[in-house]
């Protein structure tokens, strides 16, 4: 029997998603970004759920689009829609990133509400590098987040980036050492589920409306032939 790649478990009033293929750095596959997409759209619509988390299991949070996966229009659709799952949702959630972050990796990261990383987390967005675009809407969320010169050099160089890096231009919430990351994590998340869950939405569905007019319209040019 196979072991399932993506792990959902439901924690007081958290919902945790774990990347589970630690022995590839947890390297998206077609399988696991649907199985990702299914276990997303299960903690949106649970009625007791008031905070989603999403994290890596292993040396890594997600090295990205494994490379031995065929690169289908399907493929890409289900990280789309993964993107449009957690962008669009009224529930909140956060992203707690440990060792790799690349590609598609990064790209999930970024479409939860929060990330928080550990210092030993590394960052690269490597697509235009191997002839591609990027996934996710990172075309519309990179930036709004940190400008738009510097995400075109991220996005056109492929270069890595550090934790602190990161910190200071806008893409992260905090930065603490590994063995404090998951305890952080759950810090925040118990502060969101205390506040009424209408009040935290509508401040989402403002900020959203607010500056990520054309996400859909990002995710469908980034899907495009």
């Amino acid at each position: 029997m196979n072991t399932p790649e993506i792990l959902c478990k439901h924690q007081h009033d958290v919902w945790e998603i774990q990347l589970h293929r630690p022995q590839s750095l947890n390297a998206l596959t077609p399988e696991m970004a649907a199985e990702l997409l299914a276990c997303i759209q299960q903690g949106i619509a649970d009625p007791q759920v008031k905070v989603l988390i999403i994290k890596g299991e292993g040396r890594a949070f997600c090295a990205g689009k494994d490379r031995d996966a065929p690169g289908t229009s399907a493929f890409v659709a289900a990280l789309q829609a993964v993107a449009d799952a957690l962008v669009n949702s009224e529930k909140p959630s956060i992203a707690a990133v440990h060792g790799w972050a690349v590609g598609a990796g990064l790209e999930l990261a970024l479409n939860c509400d929060l990330v928080i990383a550990s210092d030993n987390a590394r960052f690269k967005l490597p697509e235009a590098q191997l002839g591609l675009p990027g996934t996710g809407g990172v075309h519309a969320l990179l930036p709004r987040l940190i400008g738009l010169s510097r995400a075109k050099a991220l996005l056109w160089f492929g270069q890595e980036f550090n934790a602190q890096q990161a910190l200071q231009w806008g893409l992260l919430w905090s930065v603490v050492p590994p063995e404090q990351l998951e305890t952080e994590v759950a810090a925040c998340a118990e502060l969101i589920s205390r506040a009424d869950p209408r009040a935290i939405s509508r401040v989402k569905a403002l900020l959203h409306q607010s500056v990520l007019q054309g996400f859909e319209a990002t995710l469908e040019g980034e899907n495009a032939p």
